[in-house]
């Protein structure tokens, strides 16, 4: 393992034991309803050479807000849907809006970055239902042919889901032409999966094998949901445009890599999947290390060039 790759996995298991996550269901819930009551979306002023718009998304049980931001003076002819993680359980939104302003500095796009509502306020189905209409909104002012969906954790599930959505409830809308995800998540929907994730217990200080499990529960809530809506690594991938999913060989849902694949396969989609050695959940998020860097200079480029 690489001194660099060495260092961030070391300040993450610090990270781990100094302040531990909750892992069981209810300790988790708890935790998240607590942090979310707290969150309140803040528009904000526009400054540093970036211009900001409040749009509204609505479906049919809510309204909620989508941040519009683009470089001051500039009018793009591309757009990015930039979904935050927090396993749809927690709101981190606005802790996480600097790294898609970073990517906004790096990319000629528009940013659409949507403030979805986390499952302790809002079934895990108005979630998704949320992040497509988003994406729907954003057909309005953008041909699909120039609008990318980059998503972090739960965002890259909801990126993909997005994909799935489009085609279980035929819904008809062209599908983003680029589609990044930095280690989409997937609930084992069976023993042979669940084995699998379960072989990856102690390799993950950030999101553990307990925390998968959970957080499907979560989700789930005691529903009758469609399989694909908390199983999303078993989704319909038709008719989407390129596909670019990133892992870190130190992550629990790695396991879900040749999920992903199989079912992508099944779709005959345009994709690629890249496992990075020795690097955790989410590691593309900035240009922390040599690793790190080579994912956000790649994904940098796939949206400045398609």
């Amino acid at each position: 393992m690489k001194l660099s790759n060495k260092f961030i996995m070391g300040a993450l298991w610090l990270a781990h034991y100094l302040c531990p996550l909750p892992e069981k269901v209810e300790e988790i819930y708890v935790h998240a309803q607590k942090h979310n009551e707290r969150q309140v979306f803040k528009l904000p002023r526009d400054r540093r050479g970036i211009v900001y718009k409040d749009l509204k998304i609505h479906t049919q049980t809510g309204s909620y807000h989508c941040l519009r931001m683009k470089k001051k003076g500039q009018k793009p002819n591309r757009a990015i849907l930039y979904i935050g993680g927090g396993g749809g359980v927690y709101n981190y939104y606005q802790s996480q809006l600097f790294l898609a302003k970073k990517l906004l500095k790096r990319v000629g796009a528009e940013i659409y970055y949507p403030f979805y509502p986390p499952t302790t306020e809002r079934p895990i189905k108005e979630v998704y239902r949320m992040i497509f209409e988003s994406y729907r909104a954003m057909l309005k002012d953008y041909n699909h042919e120039k609008i990318a969906v980059m998503g972090l954790s739960f965002g890259a599930t909801a990126a993909m889901t997005m994909i799935s959505w489009n085609n279980y409830y035929d819904e008809k809308l062209l599908m983003p032409a680029l589609t990044i995800g930095l280690s989409p998540g997937h609930v084992p929907a069976n023993q042979a999966e669940r084995e699998s994730l379960e072989a990856l217990r102690g390799i993950d200080p950030y999101v553990t094998v307990d925390m998968v499990e959970a957080y499907g529960q979560i989700h789930k809530d005691g529903q009758e949901l469609e399989h694909w809506l908390i199983h999303t690594g078993h989704g319909d991938f038709r008719n989407a445009g390129k596909i670019y999913l990133y892992f870190g060989e130190k992550e629990s849902l790695v396991y879900a890599a040749p999920i992903y694949r199989q079912f992508l396969e099944k779709a005959e989609a345009d994709y690629r999947i890249h496992i990075e050695p020795d690097m955790p959940h989410c590691y593309g998020i900035g240009r922390i290390n040599r690793a790190s860097k080579n994912t956000y200079d790649e994904y940098v480029g796939l949206i400045n060039s398609f």
